[in-house]
């Protein structure tokens, strides 16, 4: 997994995959499995928006049941056993708690829900090692509850409802895991690389025209099929492709906020109403669940939502309103600014006038569009995906797509079943990880280190003299003077120590 832009010259791919997020990285998995020659190319680094930041909840689709949506419930399901089957280590069960109160959807619904749900899962844990199986949910008394969140409300508890998903340990590395899987099959994978137009010959797209960031230079990659997973910025990219006038990024999403702090306040995760109405909520619909997901030595916070062009859409003010909320919503927690030790933002997709239900509401299915019925162009395909566990069952449905618009039968897929070849490392970070990082995982900043091929951004703030350390290490791989060295340094530390303002993306 070595930067050379000379492999994308050599070849006209049978695919090529723009965006190396955890859906394209999906994608391109796939398709090199099923024996598709295939580049895959992205504007940063692999994983370093939307997929590295989420609340890495794996969610089983338990909400499903209450909408009595069985397809994405089982779905759900599904995927959360293919990871756990797949990326054991980087992927985990969680406990999750949600309370119960006297009146309404009590212990006695919440029962009978768990219940269900584990009729309906019962092969959940097929071929999985048995550390990795997901037990049965159950109900806890009140003083259990309590013992395990002290900060739920306290009138009217009875108890607490639990339940086991997965949790993704660092969905970052995970996303790498896909992308390094598929380079050692033979995928042609590149970061940083801008892809700046789609190239569309007599009616069909024949490959896109790049442009280096690293280093500058312009040049064109030849494909037979083309497949746009960039995440908030496919609509743009294709729009520019067909003609039109490339659309806003923020155009029919709205902004999401998620916020870690740098205290542990449970050992499960746990979901909590929140007090916030309608109004104040368009997107969530008011009273939505809260979520606090444990991480080592801190706790992810989400999510908070704003649709784009208001005035109140800003990662600062959903960092202030989640944390109000958390407050409401879980009285005697006091979380302070303090404690916020880093702030994940960006853009969802929205349903709009695609889907059932208020047009404000976020996306419940992914967007996948074949441009050759809908727009004239043969070979072009989009998808944007509405969630991360879900992302392996999604790119399935793409690569068959791809395999009938190139006339050739689809082979079975077996991303449920052939193991990754997990990526980063845990712990302290030493010079072999370094070394490792750059010469086998493409790690070309030093933030690529620190943040996604190492935990070392991602549980607590580094201490500068370690993140100088690495820099070092780096820079001797990379080839860095003194002065980059401690360009990316500071780079980093900004990042860390003024977490709101500069932290990417999330999903």
């Amino acid at each position: 997994m070595r930067r050379d832009l000379s492999r994308l010259l050599e070849r006209t791919f049978d695919l090529l995959v723009v965006g190396a997020g955890i859906q394209g990285a999906c994608i391109a998995w796939d398709a090199c499995l099923r024996g598709l020659t295939v580049a895959l190319v992205d504007r940063g680094d692999f994983g370093a928006a939307t997929s590295a930041n989420s609340l890495g909840i794996v969610h089983g689709g338990l909400r499903y049941l209450a909408r009595g949506d069985l397809p994405r419930m089982l779905d759900s399901i599904r995927e959360r056993s293919a990871l756990l089957r797949i990326a054991p280590g980087l992927v985990e069960p969680l406990a999750v708690l949600v309370p119960t109160y006297r009146g309404g959807k009590g212990r006695a619904a919440f029962g009978t829900g768990l219940l269900i749900n584990d009729v309906i899962s019962r092969t959940r844990n097929r071929e999985l090692r048995p550390e990795y199986a997901i037990p049965a949910g159950r109900l806890i008394s009140r003083s259990e509850c309590l013992r395990l969140f002290p900060w739920f409300p306290a009138a009217g508890l009875t108890g607490g409802a639990l339940w086991y998903d997965g949790r993704l340990r660092h969905p970052e590395r995970l996303t790498l895991s896909f992308v390094r899987s598929a380079a050692e099959r033979g995928v042609v994978s590149v970061n940083y690389l801008r892809v700046d137009r789609i190239l569309v010959r007599n009616g069909q797209a024949t490959g896109i025209q790049v442009t280096d960031v690293a280093q500058g230079s312009q040049f064109e990659v030849r494909g037979r099929a083309v497949v746009v997973a960039a995440g908030p910025w496919t609509e743009s990219l294709i729009s520019g492709t067909l003609g039109r006038a490339p659309g806003a990024i923020t155009a029919g999403h709205a902004l999401a906020v998620n916020i870690r702090v740098d205290r542990v306040l449970s050992s499960v995760a746990i979901g909590a109403r929140s007090r916030t109405g309608l109004d104040l909520d368009p997107v969530g619909g008011g009273k939505r669940y809260l979520f606090a997901a444990p991480q080592p030595g801190s706790t992810l916070l989400g999510t908070w939502y704003a649709p784009a062009g208001e005035s109140q859409a800003s990662p600062d003010q959903g960092s202030t309103s989640l944390m109000q909320e958390f407050n409401e919503a879980c009285p005697g927690l006091e979380l302070s600014a303090a404690e916020v030790a880093g702030c994940q933002w960006g853009w969802l997709r929205l349903k709009g006038n695609t889907e059932r239900g208020r047009s404000m509401a976020l996306a419940e299915r992914p967007r996948i569009i074949n441009h050759g019925t809908t727009s004239g162009v043969r070979h072009l395909f989009s998808v944007e995906p509405v969630k991360y566990t879900t992302a392996r069952s999604v790119a399935q449905r793409v690569v068959d797509w791809v395999f009938r618009d190139l006339g050739r039968p689809a082979p079975a897929c077996r991303t449920a079943e052939v193991p990754l070849a997990l990526a980063g490392t845990d712990g302290e970070v030493t010079a072999s990880d370094v070394r490792r990082a750059v010469r086998e995982e493409m790690a070309v900043k030093l933030g690529d280190i620190v943040f996604r091929r190492s935990d070392l951004g991602n549980s607590g703030r580094p201490d500068r003299g370690t993140v100088t350390q690495v820099a070092r290490l780096a820079g001797a791989e990379l080839g860095w003077d003194t002065i980059r060295q401690g360009a990316e340094v500071d780079e980093v530390m900004n990042k860390t120590q003024h977490p709101v303002a500069v932290m990417e993306p999330i999903g």
